[in-house]
């Protein structure tokens, strides 16, 4: 028997085989130039998407509050466990916060270093393919290719360092910031060039912002969830992992993405809509894994001195984030005021 209706709720179920095949041929040197940038975050390519536990989350949002709300207690993503799936905690508070910036056609082929010339009347429109980007910096074909339109005048290094900056912007867009018709917005060229110039850039709040808006969309009937829905259900069901044994809220150094099968290993999870409403109504306070043993917890920020909360820029608008609602996640007392 049907426990709760289910939502017309669908997420990005599959990485694209293009952006699989682009990230395992490039040469180790290049893939560790890109986590400068990007963290751990290329670690999601290798995750499974479940579009039945972003089903189930939806019904447990309070889009007031920006917070699940469950049987005794509620959770939130929060900056810092994003940042620290990205492994880019350090300094979190004198990180220099990304904007999105309105990036048109013409300026995505200059910062994508493609010739004008090329003809590409979907860009004008807002977005791009993803084979648009993987033909030209996908495979060594696009620097042979006269016609692909590249710019490196047959520099191998030049467009081995366009590539690496392509292969970011699709993967932003493909992964992190998802559009329905599966195509990038062209927006993501603007953060990419942001995030090699200003290596105190930092995109967490953004994705943040963007779980926030899709959750909240979800949530009023639309039929697509827009933000990282890998990030969502590994957060979730880690704080669902509940580990017996003593742990130590520290830096690793290590890929958490990359090692979190490891993490929740032996846990039971559940299959289907139906079953993840049922479990989530009954689990309890006492049953969750309120701070993640693997998330450095020494430094966290906290409300600002204008008010209660932030206002965080995602990619496509503003959504609040109040700090003090999710001070037991980072293990600190926690008081929920008034509202």
């Amino acid at each position: 028997m049907s426990t709760s209706p289910s939502l017309p709720v669908t997420v990005r179920r599959k990485i694209p085989l293009e952006l699989r095949l682009w990230w395992e041929d490039l040469e180790k040197s290049e893939q560790g130039k890109i986590k400068l940038h990007l963290g751990g975050l290329t670690s999601l390519l290798k995750v499974r998407p479940r579009c039945d536990i972003i089903k189930a989350l939806v019904t447990f949002w309070d889009p007031a509050h920006n917070v699940f709300r469950f049987s005794d207690f509620e959770l939130t993503p929060t900056v810092e466990e994003v940042a620290g799936y990205m492994d880019v905690t350090e300094g979190l508070r004198h990180k220099y916060l990304i904007a999105p910036r309105a990036v048109n056609s013409h300026k995505f082929m200059d910062l994508l270093k493609i010739s004008k010339g090329v003809p590409y009347t979907e860009l004008d429109r807002g977005f791009s393919t993803l084979q648009f980007t993987y033909h030209r910096y996908g495979h060594i074909g696009g620097f042979n290719d006269p016609e692909s339109g590249v710019c490196n005048r047959g520099n191998l290094e030049k467009w081995s360092e366009h590539r690496r900056f392509a292969f970011m912007v699709a993967f932003l867009g493909i992964v992190v910031f998802p559009r329905k018709d599966r195509n990038i917005d062209l927006k993501v060229a603007g953060i990419v060039k942001v995030l090699i110039t200003n290596d105190k850039s930092i995109f967490a709040p953004m994705i943040v912002s963007e779980i926030y808006r899709a959750l909240t969309a979800c949530k009023a009937g639309a039929d697509f969830f827009e933000g990282c829905n890998l990030l969502l259900q590994m957060w979730m069901i880690e704080h669902l992992c509940r580990h017996p044994q003593c742990m130590r809220y520290m830096s690793t150094n290590e890929d958490c993405i990359e090692g979190y099968n490891l993490r929740v290993s032996g846990l039971r999870l559940p299959e289907g809509f139906e079953e993840w409403i049922s479990y989530l109504r009954a689990i309890t306070a006492k049953q969750i894994n309120w701070t993640l043993s693997w998330l450095p917890v020494e430094e966290i920020v906290y409300m600002p001195a204008t008010g209660p909360h932030f206002l965080l820029i995602g990619l496509r608008g503003i959504q609040p984030y109040a700090p003090y609602r999710v001070m037991r996640q980072l293990g600190r007392c926690q008081v929920v005021h008034p509202d």
